[in-house]
């Protein structure tokens, strides 16, 4: 899919931790392929941070940037579920929870491997499929992620998702920016529709 901006972009790859359904979206993204991503992150963190949006690098070298977008608020109550906490510390994450030394670490973790299994916690995947997938469990359903176990539930969440991207696009395609669309007085709208 080409796309003609960095908002068009992000909404379609990152609308639902923009609209707060998602914990986040983590993207790898080809320099080449959206040049002026560095300069928009920039921009958009100066006009999103006060509605609790953040976009994070996580990773960077000469050739992509590894992307975290997410709602602060979403990802830290997330984050410190206390089954996730446990699936964490095992990984090497503290047991005292800050968001900023997850982020920290999971940045780390980047370094030496490309998709650690960790990530999916992030993404708000269900334990239950980051597990299946660690222990290479027969697959029962493919959306977003590979899916292990409930699967009408997956499928729900996923035609949530689905929802949420087409109508972030849409508004983006109409001319809006990202900063409108989130904001405070047509957040809780947009939200709605999703």
């Amino acid at each position: 899919m080409k796309f003609t901006n960095v908002d068009q972009f992000l909404a379609y790859h990152c609308a639902p931790a923009l609209a707060g359904i998602k914990p986040s979206n983590i993207i790898f993204v080809k320099k080449s392929d959206v040049p002026e991503l560095r300069s928009r992150i920039t921009e958009l963190n100066h006009l999103l941070n006060s509605k609790n949006i953040h976009l994070e690098i996580l990773r960077e070298c000469e050739s992509r940037i590894v992307l975290m977008v997410y709602r602060k608020d979403v990802l830290e109550k997330h984050l410190c579920k206390s089954e996730l906490r446990e699936f964490l510390i095992s990984y090497g994450y503290s047991e005292s929870f800050c968001l900023e030394d997850d982020i920290s670490h999971l940045k780390e973790t980047l370094k030496e491997d490309c998709f650690p299994h960790e990530i999916g916690v992030f993404l708000g995947y269900p334990l239950c499929d980051i597990i299946g997938y660690i222990n290479k469990q027969e697959c029962l359903h493919t959306g977003d992620w590979k899916v292990y176990a409930n699967v009408e539930e997956s499928k729900a969440l996923f035609e949530r998702f689905r929802a949420c991207r087409k109508a972030t696009c849409k508004r983006v395609n109409c001319g809006c920016c990202l900063a409108q669309i989130f904001s405070p007085s047509t957040y809780s709208e947009h939200i709605k529709s999703a």
